[in-house]
Order: structure tokens, then C-alpha cells, then sequence
């Protein structure tokens, strides 16, 4: 029975959403007696943002809450991966499973659209691919730019509460050779990259390899067979064994010349193997995981008078290969994509017309359509059954239109956009987006935020299906930025989501039947520089939930009745919705010590989590968390261009245990990673 929003109200948090309202609408009040500044915010390359409108342009100015990551936070921080770069900025939380982490923005979890050079990381086959580890290196990374709040009208299905753009280096970023060096412990931990740039003017290049090479921190396993190829009898063996190395390579490049033609690609390789283990059981057993995204990428623009037309077209694929103790499956995604895109410049370059249209076909091999729950499978003298994968090939086509129109006058901009989209599998849909920015003075900043989205139904919904309904998010935000002195910037995001026919997926349950969520909260945020060698910073995330609880139904075992009937037993379960912590935030210094060595230092909180398993009879909460890093920066070590890194992780050495896919598991110890960096 769905709870009432009102029995489940959490009156401190209400109270303090609706303080944010208020306190926003205060502030914007006051403006009149600010001072008049104009500085940069927590990581921001205030130059340019790409992905909120497809359009150069400065985050204030988009029409979006951004956020920005650039190269200099990225390695003043000694940030390795995505994952860790993204815990930095408020709404996210990075769940740690054993193959890797699990993104949660907002308390909705694998809700994000990861793009890769503005190409989408993502499959109609899986919505398991996080590039959140080492599977993907920050080494050659420009900018990572993320937009809060849906954003399908330009980026279509799946940009559900926001869009993460990687943005890789070019050319002119390194104009020579850039090679770096790191090892870490206790992990083992060796990588390297290899950076090359160039610009002629008419034309620039790049390009990079990496690879690395590290260890999970859980290595041992008991669980040695349980399957002997498609023979009989089927056995379970128990024994001892390590699991090896794993291993992750990538090569990225790009080429343009006289800035209108662009090719650009990816290649990667990986295998990520790890130790997975059973509740309330001493089984252990040996995991591998291979999700490397590859692509190629022609973009094409010309600017005539007012008028700019762009082409752009790519084709990606993502194999994905899974084994658990000796039961394996492969499955592969191939895409192809062609997007043309118009722009007119309106009332004497005040105001902007932006259409487009893009048709997508997705060819997915092996698709997973339903797996066995492998530890009912491991138990003693189970010598006749075996895991059973049931897979099937698949086609997917998307045909979308869209459209945005944005009007500039004086302090105030509005805008608004429909995107439609056809699908060959789910119904038809449209997302719109709308909004306003205000900007009285050099001091303040209010944008409000209405918008929509849908997210790619799972596997099993797709097949054989052309009704469904796929899950849809609506989200109102409110926006507001003070400066109120030099060097000092406050920022507030109060939002509100609210999701239609949103299904999970349970490790022993499979799919939940859709329900409906609405998730509010704040995001607080500021930044203080109140010395040219010193930078202080924080931020923070608080919301609430109410709605549906995940229902679940699994097929017990069928007994044939005496006239020959099947009668089938079923078990059914309801869990909370996961929303992973409700409360984070983060503290932030950095500081010069004389001219060439810098000091990073952050400390995050997030309070406990709650996970269910073996059909929800089993209930575990995690304790919260104080994690902090340090790192230490030397430029110019001993010869001009060579720097040298020690980053430490986890300095308190905090042990811990978070919940994972099939139970619980122990966190990251205390690691040092050493960094040599070299660039001529």
C-alpha cells in the first residue's frame, strides 16, 4: 500500500527546504548592498562549459546548475578516477561494490548519463557501466563537466537526473610529450600514461595511452567449481585459490582542422577481477568483469551569418563479459549514431534558436533476458543443477526531434525545450525543459529549474514488449549564488524529484514491479580564498524521500498435481527504496608553500546505509563514514617540467564495512600512491 506523503513527512528536513526557499528569495532581496566581485567557484574553468546547451559557455551563464572539475583540481587533489572526483561535488555518493563503485546523485541511484567526449557510455543491453574506477584514467582529462537535473531535450533517454561529460585533452593543452609514473600500497598498484600534443594552427592532434595494473584488497577464495562445462554430473568444489591482477589499458586521440572538422576516438581494454562473498556464509568464490567502451567520433560544423549547422556521428560498442566461479555469459552492444543540429541567432544575438534531430540503432548480441541466483547453487552434493543464463539478440532504433529557444533581457534569460522521442520498444515519449537565470548584479545569481526526463527500460522489459512506459523523473531546482566579498562565494540548490514507474533490479528477486518515489532535499555549497596561498572550501547534501516500497517476486519451485496441472509457488518481498546516505559533505584546504609545493587535504562524511538481502529477511546498515586524504605536490623537483606527488587515501585508516552485492564488505585501507610526472 503506498505510505502517505504525510505520515512519512520529516518535519526538520521540510522545515529546512523550505528555509533554503526562503533564504533564497532573501538574499536575492539584498542584493542592492553587495559588493561588486567576480570570482571563480569550487573547481570551475569559468571559460567554458559544453554540455548544458551544446555551446561554449560560462557556467553561470548556462541553463543548468553546474558543476565544473577541471585539470588543476585533478591533480592537486591527486584524483585517480572518476569516482573519487565526483564524491568532491555535492549530490553524489560513490557506493563501493567489490568490482568497483556504484554512483548514487541525490539518493537515486545509476541515475546519471556518462559521456565520454559527449559520446554516451551507455547500452539498451546493461545499466551496469560505471567508468567510476580504473577502468578509465583522469591522466589526459581537461574538464569534467556535470549538469544537475534531467537533461533528455539534447541528450535524449537515460540523461535522467543529470549528464557527466569527460573531457579530454587536445592538442594545444600539452603541445608535447607529458609521460607519468605511479605506483601505490598496499594495493601493488603500477600505471603509467604517455601524452602527446601538437597544434600547427590549421590543425592540432593528441594522443594518449594508458595502463594499469593493481590488486583488490580481498584476494582469497574457497569456492573453486560449480558447473563442468555442459556435462553431467554437475558438482560444487570447495578449495583454496587468489584471484589475479587486474588489469585496465586505454588509448584516447582527437584531430582537428581549422576548428570545423573533428575525429576523435577511444579504445580500451580491461578485465577487473575481485572476490565475492555470501551472507551469513564462509563461501567465497572468484568474479571477472570486462565492460571496455570503445568509439569513434566525426563532428562537422559551419557557421553561415547567424546560422551555424552541425553534423555529428558516431559509432560505439561496449562487449561485456561477467563470470562468477566458472559460470560465464558475454554479451555485446554496437551503436550507431547520426545527429544533425541547427542554430539561429535571434533579436540581435539576444536570443537563440537551437534545433536538431538524431536517429540512433542499437545491435545488441546475448543480451541477459534472466540469471540464476548462483548461491542457491553453491550448496553441498548439489551435483545435478547448474546455473542456467538465458540470453537473446536484440535490435533497437530511436528516432528524436527536439528543440530549444532562449531569449536574453538585461538580468533575466528564460528559456525552454521539447525533445520527442520514438522508440521501436517503448512508447513515446517527450521530455521538455524549462527555465529562468537572474542576474542583478556581479553579485548574485537565481536560477529556476522545471524539467523532465526518461530512462532505457531493463533487458527482459524490452524484449518481445512495445507498451511499455520507461521510467520518468521530474525535477524543480532553485538555484542561487552570493559573492558577498572578495574571494568568498555561497551557493544553495534546493530540489525536488519526483519518479514514475521506476523498476530495480535485485541480485535474488530480478526485477521490481514500478513504483513512484519523490526525493527532496539541498545542496549547500561555498568556497573562501581569504589569501592568495589559501583556499578554503566545503559543501554539503541533505534530502528526504517518501513513496512505494520495491516489490519483488520470485519463483520458488512447481509441483505437478496429480491431473497434470503445474501449480507454482511463489515468494514475495517488499524493501525501502535505496537512496544509499542522506546526509553527506565534504571539507576542502588547499594552500602554497612557498613556490613550488602545494599541500590538498579533504575530509568526507556520509551517515549510514541500509541494504537487504536473501529476500529481504536480512536487513544491514552501515555505520558513517570520515574519510580523509592528503596529498602533497612538489613542481620542478630536480630539472624544469618534472613533479613529484605522494597522495595518501584514507589517512586515518578507518575500517569499515558497506554493504555489497551479495553481503557486506570491508573498504579501502590506508594507501599511498607516489606520482612522477614529466612533461617536455
Amino acid at each position: 500500500m503506498k505510505q502517505s506523503p504525510v505520515d512519512n513527512y520529516n518535519r526538520p528536513i521540510g522545515l529546512f527546504f523550505l528555509f533554503a526557499l526562503l533564504a533564497s528569495a532573501i538574499t536575492t532581496i539584498g542584493s542592492a548592498w553587495a559588493v561588486p566581485t567576480r570570482i571563480l567557484f569550487v573547481g570551475e574553468d569559468i571559460s567554458v562549459v559544453t554540455s548544458a546547451s551544446k555551446h561554449p559557455e560560462s557556467p553561470d551563464e548556462a541553463p543548468a546548475v553546474v558543476s565544473i572539475i577541471n585539470t588543476q583540481e585533478i591533480k592537486k587533489y591527486g584524483l585517480r578516477n572518476l569516482g573519487e572526483a565526483l564524491t568532491m561535488v555535492p549530490g553524489f555518493y560513490m557506493a563501493q561494490r567489490e568490482w568497483g563503485k556504484q554512483p548514487y546523485f541525490r539518493g537515486i541511484p545509476d541515475s546519471f548519463l556518462f559521456l565520454y567526449d559527449s559520446v554516451p557510455m551507455t547500452s539498451d543491453n546493461t545499466k551496469s557501466i560505471f567508468p567510476l574506477s580504473e577502468e578509465m584514467s583522469l591522466d589526459f582529462t581537461k574538464r569534467i563537466e556535470i549538469i544537475k537535473g534531467p537533461a533528455s531535450v539534447l541528450w535524449g533517454p537515460d540523461a535522467y537526473a543529470g549528464v557527466v561529460n569527460i573531457v579530454p585533452l587536445e592538442g594545444r593543452d600539452i603541445d608535447g610529450v607529458d609521460v607519468k609514473l605511479r605506483g601505490g600500497t598496499p594495493n601493488h598498484s603500477g600505471h603509467f600514461t604517455v601524452s602527446l600534443g601538437k597544434n600547427y594552427g590549421l590543425w592540432e592532434g593528441f594522443l594518449a595511452v594508458s595502463a594499469t595494473q593493481n590488486r583488490k584488497y580481498s584476494t582469497g577464495y574457497n569456492v573453486l567449481k560449480c558447473s563442468q562445462d555442459q556435462q553431467c554430473p554437475r558438482f560444487y568444489t570447495r578449495g583454496d585459490g587468489d584471484v589475479d591482477d587486474s588489469k585496465y589499458f586505454e588509448t584516447v586521440f582527437n584531430f582537428s582542422w581549422k576548428q570545423w572538422l573533428r575525429l576523435s576516438g577511444r579504445w580500451s581494454e580491461m578485465t577487473d577481477r575481485y572476490v565475492v562473498g555470501e551472507m551469513n556464509s564462509d563461501k567465497l568464490w572468484a568474479a571477472k568483469k570486462k565492460t571496455p567502451f570503445r568509439f569513434i567520433r566525426l563532428e562537422a560544423k559551419k557557421a553561415f551569418g547567424l546560422n551555424k549547422v552541425r553534423f555529428n556521428t558516431y559509432y560505439s560498442e561496449i562487449p561485456y563479459d561477467e563470470q562468477l566461479v566458472d559460470v560465464s555469459w558475454h554479451s555485446k552492444s554496437h551503436i550507431y549514431h547520426g545527429e544533425l543540429f541547427f542554430d539561429r541567432e535571434l533579436w540581435d544575438s539576444q536570443g537563440l534558436l537551437t534545433l536538431g534531430t538524431s536517429y540512433r540503432y542499437n545491435k545488441i548480441t546475448g543480451a541477459v533476458m534472466s540469471k540464476s541466483f548462483l548461491p542457491d547453487y553453491l550448496q553441498p552434493g548439489n551435483d545435478i543443477f547448474a546455473p542456467i543464463i538465458n540470453q537473446q539478440d536484440f535490435n533497437t532504433h530511436l528516432l528524436s526531434f527536439y528543440g530549444q529557444l532562449r531569449r536574453h533581457c538585461r538580468a533575466f534569460e528564460v528559456w525552454a525545450g521539447l525533445r520527442f522521442d520514438s522508440h521501436n520498444q517503448y512508447d513515446d515519449t517527450f521530455s521538455f525543459n524549462t527555465g529562468a537565470r537572474w542576474k542583478p548584479s556581479s553579485q548574485w545569481l537565481m536560477k529556476l529549474i522545471l524539467g523532465s526526463a526518461y530512462r532505457t527500460p531493463y533487458n527482459r522489459q524490452l524484449v518481445q514488449r512495445d507498451d511499455l512506459k520507461p521510467e520518468e523523473i521530474k525535477n524543480l531546482s532553485l538555484d542561487v549564488s552570493w559573492s558577498p566579498i572578495k574571494g568568498l562565494r555561497l551557493n544553495s540548490t534546493a530540489f525536488w524529484n519526483k519518479i514514475r514507474h521506476h523498476v530495480n533490479e535485485d541480485p535474488h528477486g530480478g526485477l521490481s514491479k514500478p513504483s513512484s518515489h519523490n526525493l527532496y532535499g539541498v545542496e549547500l555549497n561555498a568556497r573562501w580564498s581569504p589569501y592568495p596561498w589559501l583556499t578554503l572550501w566545503g559543501n554539503g547534501t541533505f534530502f528526504n524521500d517518501y513513496g512505494d516500497k520495491e516489490k519483488y517476486k520470485t519463483l520458488d519451485y512447481i509441483i505437478i498435481a496429480p491431473d497434470g496441472t503445474l501449480k507454482p509457488f511463489y515468494s514475495k518481498w517488499k524493501t525501502p527504496f535505496d537512496t544509499g546516505p542522506k546526509e553527506l559533505f565534504n571539507l576542502g584546504a588547499d594552500f602554497k608553500v612557498g613556490d613550488h609545493c602545494s599541500l590538498a587535504a579533504k575530509l568526507k562524511y556520509s551517515s549510514s546505509t541500509t541494504n537487504y538481502y536473501d529476500k529481504g529477511t536480512i536487513r544491514y546498515s552501515s555505520s558513517p563514514k570520515w574519510i580523509m586524504d592528503v596529498t602533497g605536490t612538489y613542481d620542478n623537483i630536480l630539472i624544469q617540467g618534472l613533479d613529484a606527488q605522494i597522495s595518501i587515501k584514507n589517512l586515518f585508516d578507518q575500517k569499515y564495512h558497506v554493504p555489497g552485492k551479495f553481503s557486506q564488505i570491508e573498504t579501502s585501507p590506508f594507501t599511498v600512491y607516489f606520482t612522477l610526472q614529466w612533461h617536455y
